[in-house]
Order: structure tokens, then sequence, then C-alpha cells
């Protein structure tokens, strides 16, 4: 799963910090518990974000669904520029995920 942004929106810079601070906590718990990896956070200097936390998408997008974690979601989205959240197949699942599509390019050929 990862998260993309830019700069915090104008007047809830404050409030941007303490969010990063929740979501690090929420993901961290998730990690600990074995459900995924601790969350990793990428910065750019010019203010551009990345945050990722990996495991199982099927794991990722059962926590995600959670009040708790879609309230997060909202909450990046209010006090964030640019909030985008994507869940990617990455090593095996990528294969696979490859595997299904080009069995579609077949069905439709």
């Amino acid at each position: 799963m990862v998260v993309t942004f830019s700069d915090p929106i104008v007047g809830r810079e404050a409030k941007a910090i303490e969010y990063a601070v929740e979501v690090n906590e929420y993901w961290t718990k998730r990690a600990q518990e074995g459900k995924c990896s601790a969350p990793e956070l990428f910065l750019t200097e010019s203010g551009t974000g990345i945050w990722m936390v990996k495991g199982d998408r099927d794991v990722l997008m059962r926590i995600h669904d959670s009040d708790e974690a879609r309230l997060l979601t909202l909450k990046g989205d209010l006090l964030l520029e640019n909030f985008n959240l994507q869940f990617y197949y990455a090593g095996d699942s990528a294969a696979d995920y490859m595997m299904r599509y080009q069995s579609a390019l077949n069905a439709i050929s």
C-alpha cells in the first residue's frame, strides 16, 4: 500500500504533523501484530512524500476497510495536497497479476 502526497494544505500544517504521528502509530501497531511491514516514509526536499507498508494485499485491504483506517484516509485527503492511496502488486503477486492480464488479453484476441 503506497500513499503519495505533497505539501500540507495551507493553514493545516500543525494538524498534518499530528496526522503523520497518528498514521505511523496505527500502522506500526498493525506491523507489531504481524499484519504488515513497519511503515516507511520517504520525503523530498521539495515537499513530495511517499509512505508505504508492505504485506499480503488481501490483509492490507481488510485493514484499510476498517472504520479507523478509513477515517485516517479521509483525514489525509483533508490535510495534504495531492493525497493518493493505492494498493500495488509486488513480487509474486505482481507476476500473478501479469499472468491474469495476459489471459484477459488472450480471451479478447
